[in-house]
């Protein structure tokens, strides 16, 4: 298509460590069909052991390819023939965006039909699927059913039948097409550019509490400027401890062959641009710190916050894992002062709109305070807090309750002070009548005129002793 372009093409460095993974595939000369709208960075990587050939349905991104020094294919899926194969075909962008407004309209599963006539015997199918019902899905704003860009004529979402929905469908349909599903990994945090890529055997049955906090670091990272639902971090590590975390990753990688499938090793993590090395087993200490909040399990909260102070001072608590010992998850991350380190925790307490068993502490400095003195630290002088939490509508929502609930206990106790205002008010005024009209009184006066005689009398015996 003529004066336009595909935004937002897949990319990112843990793509670029698989893809260099794969060099085994490929023979020498061998040929290297990529689909769809893909980072030049990863199409250089590819050149260095293949012949590329890419295909998009971008007149204005086929020029640029061409003048990168790419063989190009533009336009349809459909000018895709049986006749040329290849050794490699990688769409890590998926299939949603190989068709164009000059041809037929192909749905799921006769995109990958395509892909897979285009793969000689005994090649291999590198696709990305995107997962309708995955944690981005799920924390986004805006629906996947309406058009949003001018890429978007065929908004379909979750209602393309032929798409599979869970990891064991892909695996079924693949096959129903003829080829071989071999290796299938989930992708976090997003579908385009991940930065997290954890097989699924890894995801089920590795460390899921310190899988879950890997996870919910480059989610976090992800959506820092994003405006969401709800707080993906949250949901994206509940999902992995859940076991459910394959089904709602947002995307999966699946390695299918036209024929059967070779051995071949591959990193069960990879984090950005290498892979991800032993995790230990445990939970996340953020994790089992707001856990002891809900409970408002006072012991407990003081156990955890003194050994964290003792055993990874100045770490803050998304990056200790508790098992037998505190291990740091991520030892190249700086560290900070403990003080500080409570401090974000307290951010992140108050952010998440979770429950806590001080309701007086309804700021950060006043929560950093408590905590502090629970964990026996001082923290004097403490600079400016503020969470990295998404922006999050139901946190957003969650703190409005809560000041709406402050609001309401204020207005009681105003309401309290007012009424005893009256009411003491009313005894002053009665005690000055009382007053006013007793001091009119004769008998009054004589008492008054004898009390000044008597200290009159009492001062003259003084100065005579």
């Amino acid at each position: 298509m003529a004066g336009w372009s595909d935004a937002a093409p897949a990319g990112g460095s843990a793509y670029g460590f698989l893809l260099s993974e794969l060099r085994s595939l490929v023979p020498a000369g061998g040929r290297v069909l990529v689909a769809g709208p893909h980072d030049p960075a990863l199409l250089t990587g590819l050149r260095a052991y293949a012949e590329i050939t890419c295909f998009v349905r971008s007149q204005p991104d086929a020029d640029a390819l061409s003048s990168a020094g790419f063989s190009v294919l533009c336009g349809s899926l459909a000018k895709l023939t049986d006749s040329d194969q290849y050794d490699l075909v990688v769409a890590l962008d998926g299939v949603g965006r190989l068709c164009s407004v000059e041809g037929p309209q192909f749905d799921w599963a006769e995109s990958v039909q395509v892909l897979r006539r285009s793969l000689r015997p005994g090649g291999a199918l590198l696709l990305a699927v995107e997962n309708e019902l995955g944690v981005h899905r799920l924390v986004d704003r805006v629906t996947p059913t309406a058009a949003h860009t001018d890429g978007d004529w065929r908004p379909l979402g979750e209602y393309d039948e032929t798409k599979p929905g869970t990891p064991s469908r892909l695996r079924e349909r693949l096959a129903a097409d003829g080829l071989t599903p071999g290796w299938l990994a989930t992708a976090w945090p997003l579908p385009s550019a991940p930065t997290l890529v954890i097989d699924e055997p890894r995801l089920r049955y590795g460390p899921a509490g310190a899988l879950a906090a890997v996870a919910s670091g480059v989610t976090a990272t992800a959506y820092a400027t994003r405006r969401v639902l709800s707080d993906p971090r949250r949901l994206a590590s509940t999902a992995i401890r859940g076991g459910l975390g394959a089904e709602l990753a947002p995307a999966w990688l699946v390695l299918a062959f036209r024929g059967p499938a070779p051995s071949l090793s591959l990193p069960p993590a990879v984090l950005n641009d290498g892979p991800l090395g032993p995790l230990p087993d445990g939970r996340l200490l953020e994790e089992l710190l707001i856990g002891a909040c809900l409970r408002h399990d006072l012991p407990a909260l003081r156990q955890l916050l003194t050994s964290w102070v003792a055993a990874a001072p100045g770490v803050s608590a998304d990056n200790v894992i508790v098992g037998d010992s505190f291990a740091v998850l991520d030892p190249a991350r700086a560290a900070v002062a403990p003080a500080v380190a409570i401090g974000h925790f307290a951010a992140t307490l108050l952010a998440g709109g979770y429950d806590q068993p001080w309701p007086h502490a309804h700021d950060v400095p006043s929560l950093t305070a408590v905590l502090l003195a629970a964990a026996g630290v001082s923290g004097a002088d403490l600079p400016e807090i503020s969470d990295s939490a998404p922006d999050s509508l139901r946190e957003h929502e969650e703190r409005v309750r809560r000041l709406e609930e402050q609001l309401a206990d204020a207005a009681i106790r105003v309401k309290y002070v007012e009424t005893e205002l009256i009411h003491r008010d009313a005894e002053l005024r009665k005690a000055r009548l009382q007053i006013d009209m007793f001091s009119g009184k004769v008998g009054y006066r004589i008492t008054r005129f004898g009390m000044r005689a008597a200290r009159a009398a009492r001062r003259s015996l003084r100065k005579m002793t």
